[in-house]
Parts: structure tokens; C-alpha cells; sequence
């Protein structure tokens, strides 16, 4: 750039004198003599004067006076002979001539210095020497034959063909030279005269130049031409060239002709050229920059139409197009675009993904609205692997998002392109997939994450959108109902991802509502329902209303403040109208009326807004009468939504009495009271519902709201209501309510419907009692046979009705059976089932268990099993004052009542798992889990102020309720739980000092809890049955976990987490016995499980070789080890050890009488078995082989009677036998292994 900028010594600018008006009134010139006016000769010699003088005439620059006007030269008859043809040439070549003498004659000496350092500055030094040595040729007067030649060599060099036009223009081509081929033959020998004596680096900086002057395609036609001429395309070069000499001669062609050749082959043209000016000016209708319009030139076919697309096109139906469609399709259709591949048919991903961003709306629009279609068709699994996984790679669904989030931070105002980005967003989220939202619940649904992290609804800054997201939504009728319905359930979606996340948005509710809902005329008018566009109040805004009270006590409360609920209430008056609206109508308006009991009843739930059974009574007596005569019409069985109406009102009265049976409870005090509620005598519209219906989902509905009337008279009623239960008893008994449940419970169906049914009409025959019977002892029996132990029915509702069952089978005293049912029952409990957990937990805990367990008259503590009920209460409600709705209406809960979706459970298993519901299947041994981290238990924190319970104490009380759990059989995943439970008994010494008081002794000598724990660990010893059909999980899914390898790490990761591995708590726990133990069988007896062949080979390396020395204190017989595995005692035997370093330990053992068949008979068969597989079962014979090594180690060290042993050791008995003939073969074996060395020390044995 620097060497193209010219300096010029500038003047100082004159200013511009002001015009003179003429003197003329018409506004014309003044007409002038010519006589009075310059001639033409005059004029031109003042301007030859003016620039002699170095002064420039006005219109003029730098190009000549008069340039000559070339125009198309006429063709001429082929007769004209071609000396006049000539003569013509010759005389435009010297009118020129003459012009550019005259020109420089004109000049003064500084002009000429500056042209020709201008001239050097463009086309180079060596531009002078070629002109002067044509302006020789022209002296000695040249042929046309001459002048051909040395075009056509000028035409062989661009580059100097170049500087040549743009130093003469096209009009003055030379057309006569003569010696043209002796001049390029000097030029020739000069130029390689420079170009030896440069060096290499010079070179390269002359190539670079000759690029950035001439582009690479001077290059390469400079090396082709070389290559030509220095083989054999040199001769045939010149053959052509005089050939074409001689047709020049023959018939030489016009000015005209020799012009349009030039003209066919422009160079590429910057700009900023020097000559563009001269090229406009001599030649103005030809393109000065033809590279621009090359776009408008036909693409040629590329070798990607011939060879398959790489990546995968779609058309804008987001269908993928086959290689021949993307070559054949025509370019009508609009799948031709300026992309990699133009001349192909389609759109690529990255292409679509691009185009979405583009910056004109019709465009963004078509592409967003095609890859909506291709997520769609993505999803449902059109598309084949391949095209899957490109869309998987190029992140298709998280730029979407990204897309559509763009669209609704505000950066599109375009009704179109905001309508098309939402629906791009809703396809990215999988918005056509959430029906589940919709699907008709008995309880609202728990708390759902993302499937993919990064592509869900958690990928939406609502923070940042919501602004927009509230203008979108406030404006009535701003975009089409299908986006607002999209918008509604992106927004439904978030309430149930988080409880944070519906708090976010809560602020959209007040403005959705009002403008979706309050804001749209309702019933419609006649007029109204006959237009074509029918504006009804969003079910989807009444939904998000539900979802986010639901979600969040906070935002009801919230919401509750802004008066958001009350407007909805209109709703529930229209739908009891009895008018001659349409069915369409008429079906809205009951699905508007659905919505707002349900709303009411979450409201309910958390003791909210109770006193609008009071406000607004009349609305409420209005529905009633509307139910009422539907039931006794029968007609509501015939209409679902009516149904559905009715259901959605009966269970609203279920939490409305659950609210009124303490006032204390409600938000505020005294919202609503039993009063009011029984003076509207609800339990009459209950039994009209029973005596009518037929539907089971109606008939459980009305027996719930009954049960929860006599839970509120037996607390507010005389004498627990005994009177009121005594009526109801009667009344129920007048219906056919025994015989419906008597025909369901035949038909054994394991539908939710029918479940439902039984459980609460169960509920209700247990809170009746004493007052009356509702269901016959048969019917009872019945269920209990078909329920009690069936583990193939484990719905919430199949539950309920087992727990009642269990509580109407109560015995007095309680019975062991009944108390392991009823500890069963707690791994079927879910979260919203902590009223029952606790109720049954104190069912037990308070009874009086002497009969069933003698040893707890030995428990040092007035209160018995009551002193660990709040560590248990811990661990089925751990917060007390943030919980989840119980799913069963308590009025215990209300005000400490969060939520009524469950949060999701953690994935972080690295930390230890969280207390709660569900449990798991050591959650009795969860006592000794909060004393092993005393320091820090929030449960040990919770306890009341006057629990003082000793460390002894509690161990002794939990492991008599394990001994009650257990009994005499411990199966299952519970024998590895009961082996880490023991572990952990003992593990209570780990860390603590010596400073005990005199008296005090460890925790597991207690002399109760030794016993309790060897009662366990003789159970544990057996060997296991097989394994019973489980009323707590299937069959299946408990042998899946027997059989799982290392059945102790698994158990211990709710209690240690992965972020401490089992390995190093066994670590610590070997670590204490060597300090503690004293040898002691039970301690001794917990180490020996991980030596099963299940567990990896470093709990053996751990005992055998880095705690060589303990092995001698281990004196256990076969008998004494606790059996986890389902393959029992086989277990540590088989599969046969393969580790040389461990074998080696088991030989060293032997060898050197550390591990010896009277004092440690378990380990030395142990050793032996392992052995014997290597010695008698092994192939390799090597030498240096750690079989032939062993054996010869053990001949060497081992006594005469270690030896028999390995000779007569059974695998399959896993005893010791006199086989003569085996013994023969494992002679055999060690004479070919050992030698004769070897079978002298074995021939007399």
C-alpha cells in the first residue's frame, strides 16, 4: 500500500470569487457577437500556453487534449486488398503518434521528470527500455508480419502485455514492429542475467511482488510456458506461431477484430488501479469490475453434484433429501441458496442453524419453522441413526434453544419471527412429549429435572426473559391462541422443575391471568359463539394458576395477597347454569369450573383461603344443589366432564372439613371452624352420592370426604362422636355399598380405581368403629388374604388398604408375625405417607412387648423402645417444618405444609444419602448411624430437651427392635445390612479415648448387646433357605441383589457415601480390632465376609499379607462364618484364587505354622483349597511358574501332615478323604512337576 502513494507539492487554493449577475432582465445570456468573441484558434493557443506554463485548462486532467475516438471499424468486402487495410492502420498508428509528440513537446521539464518517475512508479525500471527499443523498431520500418509476431509473444507475457495497454491504452497497440523476436530475445537474456545474480531471498521478494501486483495465475502460466519451452513444446510453439504468421499474411484481421480479442480476456481490474480511469474513459460500456458480476454467470455443475453430500440436506418440509434429488431437483422449488455447495438442492444443518439468525424476517422465518419440523421428526425417530447423530453433534436442540431464547429476550419485534421462535423453543424442549402435565392425577405430580442437562427448560435465563415474557402474555389477542398455549406450557413446565424456578415466574400470574382468563367475556354471547374466531378464557392460564400453587406455599400466598384467586370464582356460577348454550360451551365452561375447585382444593392443602366457604356461600350452595341434582338425574355418569366437576367438588369438601377440624391449624387462626362446617351438613351429601353412583371414582371420592368428617367428629364430637358415627353407620348401611364392595373385591382387579375404593371404604369401617360395622368379617378376610401378602400390587392405594388392614388385625398383646408385617410395611411407605409411617412407629414402639421379647425388661430405661422413636421419627420426616402435603388430607400438617410435589432425589452419591421417605432396608440401624456422627447429627440436635439416653442404652434398644424385625431368619440383602449393622456396633470404639469412666467398658461387651449380637450372628451362620416370596419387593429384584457381587459395598454407600469406600472403613475396622479386640469371637467372626471370593482380591491381600500376624487369632471353625452370599459357604471357596501374591501368602502360612488345622481350622482349609486348585487343577508346568514354586515350597517347609491334607483334600465336600485312587493321580502330578526330589518326599505319605 505505502509504495502505491504518490506525494504531490500542492498549491494554495485560490477562493472562489463571488458570481456576478448578468445585466440581462429575461434570465438568458446576453447574445454576443461573434466578432467580439475568441476564436477557436485563439483559444487553443492559450491553452497550449497554459500548459507550457505548468497550469491546467478547465475540464481537463490528466489525459489528453483530444483523445482519438476509436469506433467500431466497419467490416470490409474480403476484396479490399490488404495494403489499403494497412494504410489505414498506419494512419491512425502515426495521427497518434504525433498527438502523444506534440503532447510532450508541450511539456515542460519538470512534467516530463514527473510522468517519468510515474511510469517507474507503475509498470517498472524496465518500461523505458522496452519503448525506447520499439520506438527503434518503428525507425527501421516494419512489416505486419513482424508486428503479429510480437503480439502473439506479447500475448505469451500478461505482464508486459499489461504494462504496455496500460501505459498506450488498446488504441495504441503496436501493430508494426519489427525484430520482435530479437527484441524478446534480449529482454529473454536480460531477465535471466537479473535473476542469476540474485540470491534466494531476493528472489522470493520479486515472487511475492509479482503476486500482489498480478494475482497467482501470472505464476502459473509463467511456469507452464517455461516447462513448454524447455521440452518439446518449444518447437511446436513456433510452428504455430509462423503458422499463424502466415494466415496473418494471408489475411491479416482489422483494428476491430484484434480489439474485441483483447476485450474477450480482460484482466481482473482493483478499484484502485492506475488505469481504471483510462480503461473507463477509452472504452465505457464495457464492465470495469466483471468479477462482481460473475455471480450472475450460470454455475457450473461442481464435482459434490456427482459424488454423495457429505452432510446430510434437508427440503423445507424438513424431509432429507437423497443424493439424486439434491443433484435433479429443479431450482423453482427454493432449495437453491449461496451456500458451500449452490448447485445441490437443500439446506445443510449448520446451513439451517446459520439462517435462523439471519436478519430478514421472512427468511428467519422459514428456516426456524424447518428445523422445528426436523427436531419434530427427530424426536419421533424418523430419521435414520446417521442423520440422528449428525444433529447430535452439531448441538441442533442447544442452539435452538439458544434461538428461541434470543426471540423471547426481545431482540424480534416481528409478530412472525416471535411466533415461529416460540414454537422453535417448544420443539427444543420437547413440548409435544409433556402430556403427562395433563393426565388426570389423584395428587399433583412430583418435582421432574431435566432429562439432559443444558437442554431442558432449566436452559432459560427466566430472569432475563421475563420482562418480555409479560408483555407478550398482557397483550389480548397479540399472537395466535397455538403460541400462547406453547408460551403456557413452557411456563406450565418450569413449575414443575423446581420449587425456585416457580417462584421466578410467579409474577407472570397476576398479568396471565387477568388478560387470558378475568379478561374474555363468559358464558359467551349468541353473537359471540357464531364468529369465526372464538375467544374462550384459557384452560392453560388455569392451569399454570394450579401448577404454581401447587408448587409453592410461597407463591399462594403470594398470589392469595393479589386477589388472583377470587376472580376465578365466577367460573363455578356459569357452570351451574342450565342454559341453551352449545356443548362445546357448555363443556369449556365445566372444564373452567374443574379447574378452579381443584385450585381451591391445593389451596386447602396448605391451610390457605379457607374462609371463602363463608364469603362466598352462596356460590358454594349454588354448585351443591347442581350436584345434587345430577345425582339423583343419573345423568352425570353419562357426561366425563360432569363427572369429573363432581369428583374435583367432593374432594374439595374432603379439605375443606380436614381444615375445620382444628382452626388452630389454617392460615390465618380460625379461617374456618367445625361449626360452620357441620351446620352445612356435607356427610348428607356423601350418602345421597353412595346411594346413587355407580362410578368407582365418584363412590371413592364421597368416602374420603366421609372419612375425613369422622376424623373431625371424633375430635370435635361428644364423646369422639360416637352418636354422629352411630348415624352415619346406618345410613351407609341403607345403601348398596356392602355388595358393590363386595362384587369389586371378587373381581381381584388390580385397577387404581378399584384399589381406591377399597382403601377408603377400609378406612372408613375402621374409623366407624366401635359405633358400628360398615364391612362383614368375611369381606375383611377376604382382602386380607388377597392384599396382606401380595407383593405384585404396590400402588400407593393398595398401601393405604394394607396398613388399615393391619391396624383392624391388631392383636393384644402384639404378636412377633404382626410386628414384622407391620416393619415390612415401612419400605412400601412414599413420600406424603409420614402421618401413616409415624402412626405406625408409635403403634409399636408404646405397645407392651414383654411377651414377644423377654429381654426388654433388661433395658436400663423407664421408657423402653420409646427412647430411640425420635432418631426413627428422624429419619421418616427429617424437617418438621418445611414437609410435602401428606397425600392423604392431615390437619396435623397444614401449616408446615411447603409444597405439594416431592423433590426429586439427589444424584450425589458421593455424600451419605438423606433421611426420609422412602426408606431403605437398614433404616433401623439408622440409630447407631447418628451415634457414629454424634458430633454433627441433626437428629441427636432435634431431640427434645429431656431426652437423656446413655450410648449403651440406645444400642441395646436398637438392637432389640432389629431382633423383633429379624427373628430367627435373616434373608436376603438383610444378612449384608445385619454384617455392616454389627461392624458398626463395634466401630463406636473407633477414635475414642481411654479416658472412660472406672466402670465403663466398650459397647459391644455390654453383656445385652453381646448377646443380642450373637443371637444375629447364629443366624447369620446358617445357611440360607430359599429365599421366601417377600411382601417388601419381588422375588426377582431381591435374588438380583443376593446374587450382586460385594454385597457390603453396596450397603454401605447410603451410610458411607462413594466418597469413602468400603475398603477403607474395613481398613479402620481391622485397625481397632488389633488394638481392642482381644480375640474376641464376634469381632473376629465380622472379619472374615470380605474373604468371600465376590469381594476383590485387596480385602484378602489385606488380611493375608499386611496383616500376616492377625491370622494366628483367627480360630474359627467352618460353622462360625457368617454366610452373605446366596451360594453360601461355597462362596469364599470357589472361584479358585489366581493371585500369586496371596497364594504365596496362603503357603507361607502354612509353611511357617501360623495358620494350623487345630487352632485356625476355618483358614487352613481355606488355604488348602486354594492351593490344592493351583497344584491338582493348574496347566502350566513351567519351572519358574508360581504353581511348580508353591508345591515346591510347601515340600520343602510343610510337615508330613500338611502334605497328606493336600493329597486327600475333596473340593466338593470341602473336607478331608482317603481317596487311594485320587492320591495316586496327585503323586503323579508332583513327580512330573517336582522330580524325583519330589516324589521321594511324598512316596512313603
Amino acid at each position: 500500500m505505502l509504495k502505491d502513494i504518490v506525494e504531490r507539492s500542492t498549491k494554495t487554493p485560490v477562493a472562489p470569487s463571488a458570481p456576478i449577475p448578468g445585466s440581462s432582465s429575461s434570465g438568458f445570456p446576453a447574445a454576443v457577437h461573434r466578432s467580439h468573441r475568441p476564436s477557436a484558434f485563439a483559444k487553443a493557443r492559450q491553452s497550449q500556453a497554459a500548459r507550457a506554463a505548468g497550469e491546467k485548462v478547465a475540464g481537463e486532467g490528466k489525459a489528453v487534449d483530444a483523445p482519438p475516438t476509436i469506433g467500431t471499424s466497419r467490416h470490409t468486402d474480403s476484396n479490399i486488398s490488404g495494403s489499403n487495410r494497412l494504410s489505414e492502420v498506419e494512419q491512425i498508428r502515426k495521427s497518434v503518434q504525433d498527438e502523444n509528440l506534440r503532447r510532450v513537446e508541450g511539456m515542460s521539464q519538470l512534467e516530463r521528470e514527473e510522468e517519468v518517475e510515474e511510469l517507474k512508479e507503475r509498470f517498472g525500471s524496465e518500461i523505458l527500455e522496452l519503448m525506447r527499443r520499439r520506438q527503434q523498431a518503428r525507425s527501421q520500418g516494419s512489416s505486419s508480419a513482424s508486428v503479429y509476431k510480437v503480439e502473439q509473444e506479447a500475448n505469451k507475457h500478461p505482464a508486459r502485455e499489461e504494462r504496455d495497454q496500460d501505459k498506450s491504452g488498446p488504441s495504441s497497440r503496436p501493430l508494426d514492429l519489427t525484430n520482435a523476436q530479437q527484441i524478446l530475445d534480449q529482454v529473454s537474456e536480460e531477465n535471466w542475467e537479473k535473476v542469476e545474480s540474485m540470491d534466494k531471498l531476493e528472489r522470493e521478494q520479486e515472487i511475492e511482488d509479482l503476486q500482489e501486483r498480478f494475482g497467482g495465475k501470472l505464476l502459473q502460466a509463467l511456469r507452464k510456458r517455461a516447462e513448454a519451452k524447455a521440452g518439446t513444446g518449444k518447437g511446436k510453439e513456433r510452428e504455430e506461431a509462423s503458422s499463424q504468421g502466415d494466415s496473418l499474411r494471408s489475411d491479416p484481421p482489422n483494428v476491430s477484430s484484434s480489439s474485441s480479442a483483447v476485450l474477450s480476456k480482460p484482466r481482473p481490474t482493483q478499484p484502485d488501479d492506475p488505469s481504471l480511469s483510462e480503461l473507463k474513459q477509452y472504452f465505457p460500456s464495457v464492465p470495469s469490475e466483471p468479477s462482481k458480476l460473475a455471480w450472475l454467470q450460470p454455475v457450473p455443475a461442481s464435482a459434490a453434484s456427482s459424488a454423495p453430500s457429505l452432510s446430510t440436506r434437508f427440503d423445507l418440509s424438513g424431509n432429507v433429501l437423497s443424493s439424486a434429488e439434491q443433484s435433479d431437483l429443479p431450482q423453482h422449488l427454493g432449495l437453491h441458496h449461496h451456500g458451500a455447495s449452490p448447485d445441490m438442492a437443500g439446506y445443510t444443518i449448520q446451513e439451517i442453524l446459520y439462517l435462523c439468525r439471519s436478519t430478514v424476517p421472512s427468511q428467519k422465518i422459514t428456516m426456524m419453522n424447518t428445523l422445528s419440523r426436523i427436531i419434530h421428526k427427530s424426536r419421533q425417530g424418523v430419521y435414520q441413526e446417521v442423520v440422528a447423530t449428525e444433529l447430535k453433534k452439531s448441538e441442533c436442540i442447544k442452539r435452538s434453544i439458544e434461538s428461541g431464547v434470543e426471540i423471547l429476550a426481545g431482540l424480534s419485534r416481528g409478530i412472525g419471527v416471535i411466533e415461529s421462535g416460540i414454537n422453535l423453543l417448544f420443539e427444543a424442549l420437547d413440548g409435544p412429549a409433556w402430556s403427562w402435565i395433563n393426565e388426570e392425577q389423584d395428587h399433583p405430580l412430583d418435582f421432574t429435572a431435566d432429562a439432559i442437562e443444558g437442554e431442558g427448560i432449566s436452559s432459560i435465563p427466566f430472569e432475563d426473559v421475563l420482562p418480555r415474557l409479560k408483555e407478550l402474555l398482557s397483550i389480548e389477542d397479540g399472537l395466535s391462541s397455538q403460541t400462547i398455549n406453547q408460551l403456557l406450557l413452557i411456563l406450565r413446565r418450569a413449575t414443575y422443575h423446581s420449587k425456585d424456578l416457580c417462584e421466578v415466574i410467579c409474577s407472570l400470574i397476576p398479568p396471565v391471568i387477568r388478560t387470558h382468563v378475568t379478561a374474555k367475556a363468559w358464558p359467551p354471547t349468541l353473537t359471540s359463539q357464531s364468529q369465526s374466531h372464538r375467544s374462550y378464557p384459557s384452560l392453560e392460564a388455569m392451569r399454570l394458576l394450579r401448577d404454581t400453587t401447587a408448587s409453592s406455599r410461597e407463591c399462594a400466598e403470594d398470589l392469595l395477597g393479589q386477589g388472583v384467586y377470587e376472580t376465578t370464582l365466577r367460573s363455578i356460577v356459569t357452570a351451574t347454569w342450565s342454559n341453551d348454550l352449545s356443548n362445546e360451551v357448555k363443556t369449556h365452561g365445566q372444564g373452567l369450573a374443574l379447574e378452579v375447585l381443584r385450585t381451591y382444593a391445593v389451596l386447602g392443602r396448605y391451610g390457605l383461603s379457607a374462609n371463602i366457604v363463608t364469603s362466598s356461600s352462596e356460590i358454594w350452595r349454588m354448585l351443591g344443589q347442581w350436584v345434587n341434582n345430577h345425582i339423583q338425574s343419573n345423568s352425570a355418569e353419562n357426561l366425563v366432564s360432569e363427572c369429573r366437576v363432581i369428583e374435583a367438588y367432593f374432594k374439595l369438601l374432603e379439605i375443606w372439613i380436614t381444615c375445620a377440624i382444628d382452626p388452630h391449624r389454617t392460615t390465618p387462626e380460625h379461617d374456618l371452624t367445625w361449626a360452620q362446617v357441620a351446620a352445612l351438613k356435607w356427610e348428607e351429601e356423601g350418602v345421597s352420592l353412595v346411594r346413587e353412583a355407580k362410578d368407582t371414582k365418584l363412590l371413592a371420592a364421597a368416602i374420603e370426604m366421609l372419612c375425613a368428617w369422622t376424623k373431625g367428629i371424633r375430635v370435635n364430637g361428644i364423646k369422639s362422636g360416637e352418636a354422629e358415627r352411630a348415624q352415619l353407620v346406618v345410613a351407609l348401611g341403607e345403601t348398596r355399598l356392602n355388595e358393590l364392595l363386595e362384587r369389586v373385591a371378587g373381581a381381584r382387579t388390580e385397577e387404581q380405581s378399584t384399589e381406591r375404593l377399597l382403601a377408603a371404604a377400609v378406612q372408613l369401617h375402621r374409623l366407624l368403629l366401635p359405633a358400628g360395622q360398615l364391612i362383614s368379617e368375611k369381606m375383611l378376610d377376604q382382602l386380607q388374604d388377597q392384599y396382606a401378602t401380595n407383593v405384585n400390587t404396590a400402588s400407593r392405594y393398595s398401601t393405604y388398604l394394607r396398613y388399615d388392614l393391619l391396624i383392624l388385625a391388631k392383636p393384644t398383646p402384639l404378636s412377633s408375625e404382626w410386628i414384622a408385617s407391620a416393619l415390612n410395611l415401612f419400605q412400601l411407605f412414599q413420600v406424603g405417607d409420614e402421618p401413616l409411617a409415624l402412626e405406625l412407629l408409635d403403634v409399636i414402639l408404646k405397645s407392651d412387648l414383654t411377651a414377644v421379647l423377654p429381654e426388654i425388661s433388661q433395658l436400663d430405661h423407664a421408657d423402653g423402645l420409646q427412647v430411640i422413636r425420635p432418631l426413627l421419627q428422624y429419619q421418616i420426616l427429617p424437617n418438621v417444618e418445611n414437609v410435602v402435603s401428606p397425600y392423604q388430607p392431615s390437619h396435623l400438617y397444614l401449616k408446615a405444609t411447603s409444597t405439594l410435589r416431592q423433590t426429586p432425589p439427589s444424584n450425589n452419591e458421593e455424600k451419605p444419602a438423606l433421611p426420609g421417605l422412602p426408606l431403605d432396608r437398614d433404616w433401623l440401624w439408622s440409630p447407631l448411624n447418628e451415634l457414629l456422627r454424634s458430633g454433627t447429627s441433626e437428629a441427636i440436635q432435634q431431640t427434645p430437651n429431656d431426652w437423656q439416653v446413655s450410648e449403651v442404652t440406645l444400642v441395646q434398644a436398637t438392637l432389640l427392635l432389629l431382633k423383633l424385625c429379624y427373628g430367627n431368619r435373616i434373608e436376603g440383602s438383610d444378612r449384608a445390612g445385619a454384617i455392616f449393622g454389627l461392624m458398626k456396633v463395634h466401630m463406636l470404639e473407633h477414635g475414642q479415648t481411654s479416658s472412660n469412666a472406672v466402670n465403663e467398658v466398650e459397647v459391644f461387651r455390654d453383656n445385652l448387646v453381646s448377646d443380642l449380637m450373637k443371637g444375629l450372628m447364629t443366624t447369620l451362620c446358617l445357611p440360607q433357605e430359599e429365599i421366601a416370596r417377600s411382601t417388601t419387593r419381588s422375588r426377582q429384584a431381591e435374588e438380583e441383589f443376593v446374587t450382586s457381587p460385594a454385597a457390603l459395598e453396596k450397603i454401605s454407600i447410603p451410610f458411607l457415601g462413594t466418597g469413602v469406600p468400603f475398603y477403607q472403613f474395613y481398613q479402620d475396622f481391622l485397625d481397632l480390632y488389633e488394638s481392642i479386640s482381644f480375640s474376641d469371637t464376634l469381632f473376629t467372626q465380622l472379619l472374615l465376609p470380605v474373604l468371600s471370593m465376590d469381594y476383590p482380591r485387596d480385602y484378602r491381600k489385606l488380611l493375608w499379607v499386611d496383616h500376616f500376624g492377625l491370622l494366628k487369632n483367627v480360630r474359627l471353625t467352618i460353622t462360625q462364618i457368617p454366610l452373605i452370599s446366596a451360594k453360601g459357604i461355597k462362596g469364599y471357596f470357589e472361584p479358585y484364587e489366581e493371585d500369586k501374591e496371596i497364594l504365596t501368602a496362603y503357603a507361607r502360612a502354612l509353611t511357617s505354622g501360623q495358620v494350623t488345622k487345630d487352632r485356625n481350622p476355618f483358614l487352613f482349609v481355606l488355604a488348602v483349597n486354594h492351593l490344592a486348585a493351583l497344584f491338582w487343577y493348574g496347566a502350566n508346568e513351567a519351572r519358574d511358574s508360581a504353581r511348580v514354586g508353591l508345591m515346591i515350597m510347601i515340600l520343602q517347609n510343610g510337615h508330613d501332615g500338611l502334605i497328606k491334607d493336600f493329597l486327600s483334600w475333596d473340593f466338593e465336600s470341602l473336607v478331608f478323604k482317603d481317596n487311594e485312587e485320587e492320591r495316586k493321580k496327585r503323586k503323579e502330578i508332583v513327580r512330573n512337576l517336582t522330580g524325583e526330589r519330589g516324589w521321594k518326599r511324598i512316596e512313603g505319605l
